[in-house]
């Protein structure tokens, strides 16, 4: 298992460019200090448990055994995009949602568009 253990940061490597993260930015996701991740890179060291368990945290579709061992596929079955295009797209329905609720609900905007629309029809 040592073997496996010891090429963990092979595989953390893996998910930052399946992510199309940089170090910095899957720091920041997983919620670990600054550098720590890049450092154990360099290194080829292992990770502790805990930030293992972050990683897993943070991208539920990476499958464990994988990360741990190496075996196995590196997505659970079932999904086949990356965190971070999930993210994404919450974010993109998120912000649709609340434009569409500005655009129906808010009278100041409305009003808003209703000047700019006329002054373009002016031209």
């Amino acid at each position: 298992m040592s073997d496996f253990v010891d090429e963990t940061y092979k595989r953390v490597e893996e998910i930052i460019n399946y992510n199309r993260l940089n170090i910095r930015s899957f720091e920041e996701v997983i919620d670990v200090s600054n550098n720590s991740i890049g450092t154990a890179i360099r290194r080829k060291s292992s990770f502790k448990s805990n930030v293992l368990n972050k990683i897993l945290h943070s991208f539920p579709e990476i499958n464990p055994t994988w990360l741990l061992t190496g075996k196995e596929e590196m997505l659970l079955k079932g999904t086949n995009e990356p965190s971070s295009a999930y993210k994404i797209k919450d974010i993109n329905s998120r912000v649709k949602d609340s434009l569409l609720y500005l655009l129906e609900e808010d009278k100041d905007v409305k009003e808003i568009i209703a000047f700019q629309v006329a002054e373009v029809l002016k031209k």
